[in-house]
């Protein structure tokens, strides 16, 4: 194949829109174009998620199209109401496959139109919302375009979904076969992850990891150390058990006995916070920022005294801000199992301290050993973490290797 190819891709969560989710389909496009591939993106118009961030824009290569539809949130609402209810179950059945957003009918229309006018080399789908992989196998049945989709978490096996009826799992696990039966490829952002149909040794799936753009640690400017101040900070969203209190409490254990000194102590919670339950305890001081731009977020990483990576013992996620974290240069106070990928680079690199989720005497320990370092020296910035992040995991990196995959499934 010569000159430039299209791809078009299935990304509800794309700029405008801000949040984790974002990013790694943002960098994807951005680093395509330079390798000669440019892309048809069918996102959406609707406002009910929340976090926007326009700045993003301007990061959106020039030769991309962006097609933003409608979508029919009704589901949402309802979703919500049944959850407040306590008609969880119910809920589930409401809000399959894509969250309730409402978003899928109107995607499989867009991308049927593109698909006749535009005849793009490859079909790219990206999930959650899992609805996206529902469309590409329709429109990639009904036009034989080659597809490539890409999962950003786990569907069927997702602990973020195990209260959800079994119907609900069966029914995932019958679509994940079908998508590993007609996709040319199957991208995963972690080895763990399990599939139905589509084994780990499978040629036809890939691991493309989450990463870091240097760009962005470049636009967020100098780091500077906090004047005399411990300033934890926890970048991303609080929901569920995604709920960094466990840490909060152990803080407040050390503060109440005079452990570590709590006037000098500052929390700073840098992200939305969906769980109306949370309250942190009293006795810490804590600064809620709620959602900020990329490059503010980015921004408050480099200027911490240390981050909190917390993830739950339900998941192995490292969390898609690892690497981000680790590029800041900043020591990491790492709240995970032992197995996940974030432990254990943290263990390796020696860039912070490691402490299970479920022990509140190690995460006391944990939070000791790195005040009693920034007490001794200040915790000086990882030079040698944050370069060999840049080096492993970087954003281009990825968007090279995804390339190559667009550039096999289109061979086939």
């Amino acid at each position: 194949m010569t000159g430039r190819r299209r791809a078009l891709v299935l990304a509800y969560f794309f700029p405008p829109l801000g949040g984790a989710g974002v990013q790694r389909t943002l960098k994807f496009v951005e680093y395509l174009a330079p390798l000669g591939w440019d892309a048809t993106v069918v996102s959406t118009r609707s406002r009910v998620y929340g976090a926007r961030d326009p700045s993003l824009l301007a990061e959106i290569p020039p030769e991309t199209r962006v097609v933003r539809t409608a979508a029919l949130p009704l589901a949402r609402y309802l979703g919500i109401l049944f959850y407040r209810l306590r008609l969880r179950r119910l809920r589930a059945w409401v809000v399959w496959p894509d969250g309730g957003l409402g978003w899928t009918p109107f995607a499989l229309a867009a991308a049927l139109r593109l698909a006749r006018r535009e005849r793009p080399d490859v079909l790219v789908s990206t999930s959650a919302p899992y609805g996206a992989h529902l469309v590409a196998l329709l429109v990639a049945r009904l036009t034989g375009m080659p597809w490539v989709a890409d999962f950003r978490d786990e569907w069927s096996t997702n602990p973020g979904l195990r209260d959800q009826p079994k119907a609900l799992n069966a029914l995932a696990g019958r679509a994940e076969r079908a998508i590993a039966k007609l996709a040319a490829r199957v991208v995963v952002a972690a080895d763990y992850f399990d599939l139905e149909g589509l084994p780990a040794s499978s040629p036809r799936r890939l691991e493309i990891l989450n990463g870091v753009d240097e760009a962005d640690l470049t636009a967020a400017g100098p780091g500077s150390a906090p004047n005399g101040r411990f300033v934890l900070a926890h970048v991303g969203t609080i929901y569920g058990d995604q709920d960094p209190t466990p840490v909060l409490e152990a803080l407040a254990r050390l503060a109440g006995r005079r452990a570590v000194d709590g006037d000098r102590l500052e929390v700073r919670l840098v992200g939305s916070i969906w769980d109306d339950r949370f309250a942190p305890p009293s006795g810490v001081r804590v600064e809620s920022l709620g959602y900020v731009p990329h490059r503010e977020a980015v921004a408050e990483m480099v200027r911490a005294t240390v981050l909190l990576l917390w993830v739950s013992s339900a998941s192995l996620a490292p969390s898609g801000k690892l690497f981000e974290y680790l590029a800041s240069g900043r020591p990491l106070l790492c709240v995970t199992r032992s197995d996940n990928l974030a432990a254990r680079l943290v263990r390796e690199w020696d860039a912070g301290v490691v402490a299970d989720p479920d022990d509140g005497r190690a995460i006391e320990q944990a939070i000791l050993t790195l005040w009693e370092r920034w007490e001794a020296d200040g915790l000086p910035d990882q030079i040698e973490v944050r370069a060999q992040t840049l080096q492993r995991y970087s954003r281009r990196a990825a968007a090279e290797r995804l390339a190559g995959v667009l550039d096999e499934a289109c061979r086939d």
